[in-house]
């Protein structure tokens, strides 16, 4: 008998789709290729896609339930690193760096970490906030944090900046 699986994330580009399912699996479909397939250690909350040279999504950023951030290759379906930044599930995911080598993750139990190679010890806690941060953007020299329906503007020390959220 045959299992099906629920997708619970997808990333649609014109190139693609990538879909994570419940069973902690993610797969490439592409017109004309055969589907790639990658398991995950645990399942995906989040996924980011990143721009290569070539203007294309040659990387994705997946953070799942446990903790995990992984980058995987488009499309070879290829594990580049995973960095462990608690046990808390990873509720948003942002580049903080054009070339996508530094990502800001944002936790469920309210922390707020730099992860990359190019980080020092591979993970930097910026700071932590009194909620899960559900979604993350870096414009300028301030983040942009979304709390459910609150929205703060801090900076990279997590005080709150003189800018007034639009």
């Amino acid at each position: 008998m045959r299992q099906f699986r629920a997708v619970i994330r997808s990333l649609v580009t014109r190139y693609g789709t990538l879909v994570a399912l419940d069973d902690a699996s993610i797969i490439w479909k592409q017109k004309g290729e055969r589907e790639r397939r990658l398991k995950l250690p645990a399942q995906a909350s989040v996924i980011l896609g990143l721009v290569g040279p070539n203007g294309r999504i040659d990387r994705v950023v997946i953070g799942d339930d446990y903790g995990g951030v992984s980058f995987v290759s488009i499309p070879g379906m290829e594990l580049i690193e995973r960095y462990v930044v608690g046990m808390s599930r990873i509720r948003s995911i942002c580049c903080s760096s054009i070339s996508g080598d530094s990502i800001l993750v944002g936790c469920e139990d309210g922390k707020v970490i730099m992860v990359g190679q190019n980080v020092p010890n591979n993970m930097v806690l910026l700071f932590e906030l009194d909620g899960p941060a559900s979604a993350l953007k870096v414009e300028g020299t301030n983040l942009h944090i979304h709390q459910g329906w609150e929205r703060k503007v801090v900076d990279w020390l997590g005080e709150k900046t003189l800018m007034a959220p639009a």
